[in-house]
């Protein structure tokens, strides 16, 4: 089932929340890039990507969200990561983006830390 995945946006206040649901692979990773890339072109710098129901990531999706927190930074932006599937986690620990991205375990601590600042 490569490339299923199902991609929701909304805004709460200053942030705006991507939510990705399914796989983010090589298949879907260019999806979930161009509604990333929408969501930075229309003025957003502070973004939460949810990936809580996320099932499955490979390295096409890591490089997604790679992209995005480089743009945020460069733009002066902040990027948080909503997940509590240890799966998921998993990859990004091996990959050592546990180490780059900003990781929250659920979307209301994201949030939360968003309002507490940097």
């Amino acid at each position: 089932m490569s490339g299923h995945v199902e991609i929701t946006e909304k805004r709460a206040g200053a942030v705006d929340i991507i939510t990705v649901r399914g796989r983010l692979d090589a298949g879907s990773s260019e999806k979930a890039e161009e509604r990333i890339n929408r969501v930075l072109d229309a003025g957003g710098t502070n973004l939460l990507i949810n990936l809580c129901d996320l099932d499955y990531i490979s390295s096409s999706g890591l490089r997604v969200l790679l992209a995005a927190l480089k743009r945020l930074k460069r733009d002066g932006g902040a990027l948080r990561i909503a997940c509590n599937n240890p799966q998921i986690l998993e990859v990004f620990t091996m990959a050592g983006f546990h180490r780059i991205f900003s990781l929250s375990s659920d979307e209301a601590t994201a949030l939360a830390e968003f309002a507490a600042g940097p």
